[in-house]
């Protein structure tokens, strides 16, 4: 279903709401002043019969005799008295009707042929003036009547007054509405369309950086110049939203890569030796092998198989430690590394590594064997990093906060590449492809410290330069330690 753009809803809308407001206004200030028009010329139209009436009641006194001579007398009385004393304007003239008491024409100076019923004759009252507005011969005309008593006749005085020019007035105002109506509507939609277009141009700008990105380009921004108001707001937060968005879906590519590398290499280090494994038996199996080759190939089976122990031992270990609920007892850190020392004690002495240390006793909260263990796979890695002859450093020093510890280790060896720093926490990771495995072990060491770190709420960093040698820096937090002068 095809659905109206914004700029041209904000449009429609306007001009229809500007429509029915200015157009009912000017219905509404038409007829206020056709009312109030039509209102002033009926008070001057009563005032103008009253004058009349007057007229004809001062005049009174020559009309003198009996019913019957006054009766014959009555027209040129009439007519004497409203042509001598009544003034007429040229301009709008007032014609006059007078009625006897069976509502037969006794007097008139008007043309107006008036056909059909006259309800402003039949009507009249007796001294209340009353009105009425009629259609004559396609023109409007105002009916004032009244019933008057002179000498013993009652006479109905009709005062007719043509007040089509105030209809014509209306009409002239509603055609200069529709025409000013016209000129507003080209004006104001000639805006409209501009200030809709301007005003949509952002979400139309917001709405193509969004289908670019929902098509996978993530690197795409919203760009507003006016950033304060709420179209700005809004695009500053979607650029947020994207950003976030992009950070996340990279966390789980680089999530997905790692479990693909994991799977890779748990593979690669299954496949390698149950191959040897199968290949040696098969040769056992064939039974015409000398006793050399069948003491080599057995020798080589039991190697193979003790590192498939090894490395399920080892992935037990890590997940373990994944799952571990752990107890967190004081421990000291000057004893932990004194026991992880003596245990590669004679590593140390294989390459004749010197080791310095420059150690403050701390103890903090942990789980000793742990500890025990992340000090160990970090010191291994040292010693197989260093060359002969070398010299590992270890040192506490206070953190930024008061009652923070780091312990560094430092090692003079062959470095890290720049390129493999974010994945050699990852399980199964070998910076040194060539290495021997069964050696050097599984790559799964600094992936066991890692999760020993998250355990304990240690902050684990690796700084490394080729040829110049690798920094692990474990930084105790302030509410996993204790002062020991203080326990």
């Amino acid at each position: 279903m095809h659905r109206m753009k914004f700029w041209k809803r904000i449009f429609i809308y306007s001009m229809t709401l500007f429509l029915i407001i200015f157009n009912s206004a000017s219905i509404l200030i038409v007829e206020n002043i056709h009312k109030r028009t039509i209102n002033r010329t009926v008070k001057m139209a009563l005032d103008e019969h009253k004058g009349t009436a007057d007229i004809l009641y001062l005049n009174a006194d020559s009309l003198q005799g009996s019913k019957s001579t006054v009766e014959n007398q009555l027209k040129d009385w009439l007519t004497l008295v409203i042509t001598g004393y009544v003034s007429y304007d040229t301009a709008d003239p007032n014609y006059i009707e007078v009625f006897d008491e069976k509502n037969n024409l006794v007097f008139s100076n008007s043309n107006l042929q008036v056909e059909g019923s006259r309800p402003e004759v039949s009507d009249a009252k007796l001294k209340e003036r009353t009105f009425i507005i009629r259609k004559v011969q396609a023109n409007h005309y105002l009916f004032v009547s009244s019933i008057l008593s002179l000498q013993g006749n009652q006479l109905n005085l009709v005062l007719i007054k043509n007040i089509n020019f105030i209809y014509e007035d209306r009409e002239q105002n509603y055609k200069f509405f529709l025409f000013l109506d016209c000129f507003i509507i080209i004006i104001l939609g000639l805006g409209m369309f501009l200030i809709a277009k301007k005003v949509t141009e952002p979400i139309v700008k917001l709405s193509e950086v969004s289908r670019e990105i929902a098509h996978g380009d993530y690197s795409r921004r919203v760009e507003m110049k006016n950033k304060r108001d709420e179209v700005g707001v809004l695009a500053e937060n979607f650029n947020i939203m994207v950003e976030a968005s992009e950070a996340t879906i990279k966390e789980l590519q680089d999530a997905s890569n790692a479990k693909q590398r994991f799977i890779d290499s748990l593979t690669h280090e299954l496949k390698t030796p149950l191959t040897s494994i199968i290949g040696y038996s098969d040769l056992l199996l064939k039974g015409n092998v000398n006793e050399e080759i069948r003491f080599k190939s057995l020798n080589y089976i039991n190697s193979e198989a003790r590192r498939l122990e090894k490395l399920s031992f080892t992935l037990v270990k890590l997940l373990l430690i994944k799952q571990e609920d752990i107890k967190m007892l004081p421990v000291s850190l000057k004893e932990c590394i004194s026991t992880a020392c003596k245990t590669l004690s004679y590593k140390l002495e294989n390459k004749n590594i010197s080791l310095r240390s420059d150690i403050t006793d701390i103890t903090f909260s942990g789980d000793k064997q742990l500890i025990i263990v992340l000090l160990l796979n970090i010191l291994d890695n040292a010693i197989k990093a260093s060359p002969n002859s070398g010299t590992i450093e270890l040192k506490t020093a206070s953190g930024e906060e008061a009652g923070e510890y780091i312990l560094t280790i430092k090692d003079y060896g062959s470095g890290i590449p720049k390129e493999d720093m974010d994945k050699i926490k990852e399980p199964f990771y070998m910076v040194d492809k060539a290495r021997d495995r069964a050696a050097s072990g599984v790559g799964l060491g600094l992936a066991i410290c890692d999760e020993i770190c998250k355990l304990h709420s240690i902050d684990f960093e690796i700084e490394s330069t080729i040829n110049e040698g690798t920094l692990v820096l474990l930084n105790l937090k302030k509410e996993n330690h204790y002062d020991e002068k203080e326990s």
